[in-house]
């Protein structure tokens, strides 16, 4: 167990729970108290996985998060500067972009998904798109040679929705505007 992650001054003890990952060696799993279902006995454990080391700051899972709770960002006013209300201009930027239907190459049961080209969508909103390591690069043989880069583009779907509220909020006015002229004018 590596001995250099802050536990916000607390020292890590055998209750602790949270665990080290560190890239490159076996995953460091622990067991949780499984609460999904209450008809199970309170000492059903099940292995969870947690990254903490500050080596490696972000976590690629190569399959489906589930969340038994919510994902929560920090948004407090105390945490931000330079705040500024967001343009209808920008939010139009929205319009320009293209949803698309498809499947990655390394899904073998080829589940359709929605989303954005990272590429295409990095010309409109290029401060949501970022670069990140190739998790599949030179280490899952049966990855396609054409992925095997060292980095790939990733987008950050949770801060496209501040421009949707922005723009439906804005079309809303238009209606509402709409509305009342048709009614000044019967």
């Amino acid at each position: 167990m590596s001995v250099n992650a802050n536990y916000n001054g607390r020292s890590p003890n055998n209750t602790s729970n949270i665990k080290y990952f560190v890239p490159g060696q076996n995953a460091n799993l622990w067991v949780a108290k499984k609460y999904l279902n209450t008809n199970v006995s309170p000492n059903v454990y099940e292995n969870v996985l947690t990254p903490s080391s500050t080596n490696y700051p972000n976590l690629y899972i190569p399959g489906d998060l589930f969340v038994d709770g919510s994902i929560i960002h920090p948004s407090d006013l105390l945490l931000k500067d330079n705040i500024v209300t967001i343009s209808n201009e920008l939010s139009d930027t929205i319009m320009k972009l293209k949803p698309t239907q498809f499947t990655y190459k390394s899904d073998t049961q080829k589940q359709v998904h929605y989303g954005f080209i990272a590429q295409e969508f990095e010309e409109h909103l290029p401060e949501l798109v970022t670069n990140k390591p190739n998790p599949n690069s030179n280490v899952n043989p049966s990855m396609p040679k054409s992925l095997e880069t060292n980095n790939i583009k990733a987008i950050n779907y949770l801060e496209i929705v501040p421009l949707l509220v922005n723009k439906i909020q804005s079309m809303q006015k238009e209606i509402d505007e709409m509305k009342s002229i048709i009614k000044g004018n019967k």
